[in-house]
């Protein structure tokens, strides 16, 4: 089960505490708050980065891989936050429980 505190910025997964940079915790909360809403590139770019996406940076996709890493989700096929082929990234809830 996944707990996200936006005050303490802390995230528990199954009650264990997962360390993650600012960045991360940013990226994470921002998927989570649009569940189920696929999220573009270019919007979590200019979230995270403050400029508009080039359309060659790969930050947001090394990112969106170390969230995966951190949170237990398979890097190959992953369940809980899935790659939308030219669209961007689906935060998925109930995968989570």
């Amino acid at each position: 089960k996944l707990q996200i505190d936006p005050q303490s910025r802390d995230v528990r997964l199954n009650n264990e505490l997962i360390a993650l940079s600012t960045a991360d915790f940013d990226l994470l909360w921002e998927l989570a708050c649009h569940a189920g809403q696929i999220m573009s590139r270019e919007h979590l770019f200019k979230l995270l980065r403050g400029v508009e996406y080039d359309g060659l940076d790969r930050s947001v996709d090394v990112a969106i891989s170390r969230l995966r890493r951190k949170l237990g989700d398979h890097p190959n096929e992953p369940l809980r936050i899935k790659t939308v082929r030219q669209k961007g990234y689906l935060f998925i809830p109930h995968t989570w429980d």
